[in-house]
């Protein structure tokens, strides 16, 4: 019966996965062995009738598009996108026009989608309903503060949400006016994330040039060299944290001395991108800032390959999603 079935089959030009896959064994041996006769299942062929049968074979696999599992066409598998969390909100920034110019346009530069918490408006002592549990990051593979929280203090709170980035390796990414966030708090848990402390900036002014400190970094070797943010606050660094590697620098007026303006930081298991550059929405709508902080983000979550640009799957969208 099952040779029966098998011929007819072949016969009538139809074929089955099971009689595709005898067919494709048999062309696997074009040329007979010693024995007089060939063997497809119970069905035995002489070299002659299987030298046909492997050619009427072909005729039936291409004309039925027939395949065997491990030839199978498949589509390019599509990169998950990287799923990210903006927090904003705050004062003295206008982080509502912000939010329409960080996210669209890191969006246009990789693979990349968004949850917008603006919860807070323009408080500045607001406790997010987010934060209250230690689950809240745990969907996210990288969160980007663009906040001003100057006058939360609760300490718990704090190393709440710094530590859901130290013990899970959510990455993070802050910008401007998130390092002065939580710093009038005793607990040094936030600044342990950015790997600096900072509590003051120079009075708003063009800012100075800037010095590349590591200019090979796959995140700032693309920065153009005559690039500045214009107008800006300098950020103070007061202290920094070993694991913190400073990549550009300016000189501070007020200060007398140079303190990074970029710069990454490794917490726990967190990989973590800082700029306190960025205090106008000129600054922040500038098509090199953009670049700059998606460099970053990409660095944060493992997709930026060594030469500064997107690994394959993240790099700028060519279609409409």
């Amino acid at each position: 019966m099952e040779c029966t079935g098998f011929r007819d089959r072949v016969h009538r030009g139809r074929i089955t996965a099971a009689a595709t896959r005898r067919l494709i064994a048999l062309l696997r041996h074009p040329h007979p062995t010693r024995d007089p006769s060939m063997s497809l299942g119970c069905l035995s062929i002489s070299p002659a009738r299987a030298r046909r049968l492997r050619h009427a074979a072909l005729t039936i696999i291409v004309a039925s598009g027939a395949t065997t599992p491990a030839v199978a066409q498949q589509k390019p598998a599509t990169a998950p996108p990287i799923r990210a969390l903006y927090i904003t909100g705050g004062g003295f920034h206008d982080f509502k026009a912000q939010e329409k110019i960080v996210p669209p346009g890191v969006a246009a530069r990789t693979n990349i989608v968004w949850t917008i918490d603006n919860t807070a408006d323009t408080s500045t002592t607001k406790l997010i309903d987010r934060h209250r549990t230690t689950a809240w990051a745990d969907s996210f593979d990288v969160v980007v503060y663009n906040m001003s929280f100057s006058y939360v203090v609760d300490t718990a709170w704090i190393a709440r949400i710094a530590h859901a980035h130290r013990d899970k390796g959510v990455a993070a990414v802050i910008l401007h006016g998130a390092t002065h966030s939580y710093r009038r708090g005793a607990t040094d848990a936030w600044r342990e994330l950015m790997g600096v402390a900072s509590m003051r900036h120079d009075k708003q002014r063009e800012f100075p040039r800037l010095e590349r400190l590591a200019p090979e970094n796959p995140i700032v070797k693309a920065l153009p060299k005559e690039w500045g943010p214009g107008s800006d606050e300098l950020y103070n660094i007061d202290k920094s944290w070993p694991t913190m590697t400073p990549l550009v620098q300016a000189w501070s007026v007020e200060g007398e001395k140079h303190f990074p303006v970029v710069w990454t930081n490794t917490y726990g298991k967190a990989k973590v991108f800082a700029t306190t550059m960025g205090h106008n929405n000129r600054t922040m709508a500038d098509s090199v800032y953009l670049d700059l902080v998606t460099r970053g983000i990409l660095w944060t979550v493992g997709k930026l390959a060594p030469d500064g640009t997107p690994v394959a799957g993240y790099g700028p969208r060519t279609t409409t999603p």
